[in-house]
């Protein structure tokens, strides 16, 4: 079967980033485009010193922090702190909560980011790892993440003593469906997500962020990542990028493209 009309398969929820590594939001409806979700880690926080953009894969403390876009506008909530708008007094906060001189910037601007990653998921102190990331965006790879509520019904019954939150693998995307309902996933394969398209460029290799702890009482499990890597090939979900760009809302249809 190329198109599943008759399918059950729907958009559970939607989220956005603005912030890298920071908490984001969920949305009723997102516009999709070329780069991926419109407001997608569209800003980083700027290590000074290495000029690296930090990420939660380096310093976990960032998903203390929450980030919201509305009306475009950006806000931040820094741990215990109200909410605030960028310029110098949030860079001034940022840097007196980190410990380092640090700044926000924005993706369009910045060109192409370095980040950072310990080698060991288990050490924190262990040596850091370099790469770099897409123009224009904080997006580690795709410009897209997605998974299915299969996917965490399998991990929970698999380690039912995990907690296996949905924010700890920040998708884009979560498609409500059954084991089979979609298949053997592989590069190419197109899926009609409401009225955008999108495709499907590999596995997600999950890292060190899938172990940090996080507010509402998700605590660091280390387990995560070592069931992840010893059963599932290290990987949960799906990267993708969009070839037809427009807006998806929750409750939407998804299928097989033909």
């Amino acid at each position: 079967m190329t198109n599943l009309e008759g399918s059950s398969m729907r958009v559970a929820s939607l989220w956005r980033y603005p912030v890298k590594s920071m908490q984001g939001e969920t949305c009723d409806e997102l516009r999709f485009v070329e780069s991926g979700v419109a407001g997608d880690r569209s800003f980083g926080v700027l290590d000074l010193a290495s000029r690296t953009i930090i990420s939660a894969k380096r310093e976990g403390r960032l998903l203390e922090a929450s980030a919201s876009l509305v009306d475009g506008e950006l806000s931040i909530r820094l741990p215990g702190g109200p909410d605030a708008d960028p310029g110098d007094a949030l860079d001034e906060s940022m840097t007196r909560w980190l410990g380092r001189p640090v700044r926000l910037v924005d993706a369009r601007s910045h060109g192409v980011a370095t980040f950072e990653s310990p080698e060991d998921f288990e050490r924190d102190d262990s040596r850091l790892e370099q790469w770099e990331g897409m123009a224009g965006s904080f997006v580690d790879d795709s410009p897209l993440h997605f998974l299915t509520t299969a996917d965490l019904e399998l991990l929970s019954l698999e380690r039912p003593d995990l907690q296996w939150d949905v924010r700890r693998f920040r998708p884009n995307i979560v498609i409500s469906a059954k084991a089979n309902d979609l298949g053997p996933m592989e590069r190419g394969q197109r899926l009609n997500v409401g009225e955008v398209v999108i495709e499907i460029e590999k596995g997600c290799t999950r890292c060190v962020m899938t172990t940090r702890p996080q507010p509402g009482n998700l605590d660091r499990q280390l387990d995560i990542l070592r069931h992840t890597h010893a059963v599932h090939d290290s990987q949960v979900g799906q990267r993708a990028r969009v070839v037809g760009a427009g807006v998806v809302r929750v409750g939407d249809p998804v299928s097989r493209a033909a």
